[in-house]
């Protein structure tokens, strides 16, 4: 699920919040429009077992430049909202860019880290070329809000809610959730490859989330899970080694090693069981480019251009999946 990265404090309580929502039903999509330009994936489609967003049902839908010819904020071009720092690997840094530069840590406007090559994906599909993107900075927290938008579409780590579209669009999803465990380089956990060869290790998950019923009901280890009412618990155990590993959604995995722990890694994702959670786009409530944003989705997914950057930018990112 989403998580406003910028603090700890937030993550935890939108981490509890939005795992405890239970499952996500897609919105209905319209069909594959004419295929992305395939400068935008540099990786071809992997054969991976890694989890991927599925393809809505085929049916009539609008042109990509039908899409294009629906007012935008900007004429002519096509307004992407991001949170801001704009995390690994959903936005990775650019070299050039100076260290006063607008964006923190990532940098959407080079197109590199899953959701900003996502993003020119699906602007394209839209019938937007590169140079017709504009990037804002967008906080999470105000981007779901209700109200008017500075943004004619949104891309920072949205889980879909039936509640949350009461208050803005969300379309079909482009990336579904899985969950993972992350531990300490140094601890034996950290060389399984199997769901099995959890059993015998000490796992522990915030309370009342989807990571803590996933360790009970699936995983079942001989040791008893140990519960926290935070991440910040859970990672404080870890790193007091009072357990040997954390089981949390994959997103929340990567900022966790990369941010949180010293030596920490991803151990794996497990299987999905039950039901998905997934990130959607966010639009405006009632944005008449939710559809042509849902047929562009429609139109990556079919020709591999999303499974390919998934891959790459998550899956290729130190996360293999334990079988």
């Amino acid at each position: 699920m989403r998580t406003a990265l910028f603090s700890l404090a937030t993550l935890a309580a939108v981490l509890l919040a939005g795992c405890a929502a239970g499952s996500a039903t897609a919105v209905p999509t319209a069909s594959p429009a004419a295929a992305a330009p395939s400068t935008v994936a540099s990786v071809a489609p992997s054969a991976s077992a890694a989890p991927s967003a599925s393809a809505p049902p085929a049916t009539a839908s609008p042109t990509a430049n039908a899409c294009a010819s629906i007012q935008t904020l900007a004429t002519g071009k096509i307004t992407i909202g991001a949170d801001n720092p704009a995390y690994p690997p959903y936005f990775q840094p650019d070299p050039s860019t100076p260290a006063n530069a607008k964006w923190a840590l990532g940098d959407p406007l080079n197109g590199q880290g899953f959701e900003a090559s996502v993003a020119y994906a699906v602007a394209q599909a839209m019938g937007f070329s590169q140079d017709q993107v504009a990037w804002t900075v967008v906080p999470f927290n105000n981007a779901i809000a209700p109200g008017k938008k500075t943004f004619d579409i949104y891309l920072t780590q949205v889980s879909y809610s039936a509640d949350r579209t009461k208050a803005v669009d969300l379309t079909a999803g482009y990336f579904d959730l899985s969950q993972a465990v992350v531990a300490l380089k140094a601890n034996p956990i950290a060389q399984v490859t199997t769901v099995a060869g959890l059993k015998d290790f000490k796992l522990g998950a915030p309370v009342g989330t989807t990571s803590y019923t996933y360790i009970t009901a699936n995983i079942q280890p001989t040791k008893p899970a140990s519960v926290y009412n935070d991440l910040d618990g859970a990672v404080k155990a870890l790193q007091a080694k009072q357990i040997d590993g954390i089981v949390v959604d994959l997103p929340t995995a990567f900022y966790m090693r990369d941010a949180q722990l010293t030596g920490g890694t991803i151990v794996g994702y497990l299987p999905t069981i039950g039901a998905v959670e997934h990130f959607s786009i966010l639009l405006g409530k009632g944005s008449p480019l939710t559809a042509c944003a849902n047929q562009a989705l429609a139109s990556i997914k079919a020709d591999g251009t999303l499974a390919a950057l998934t891959q790459k930018w998550i899956y290729d990112q130190g996360a293999p999946a334990l079988k």
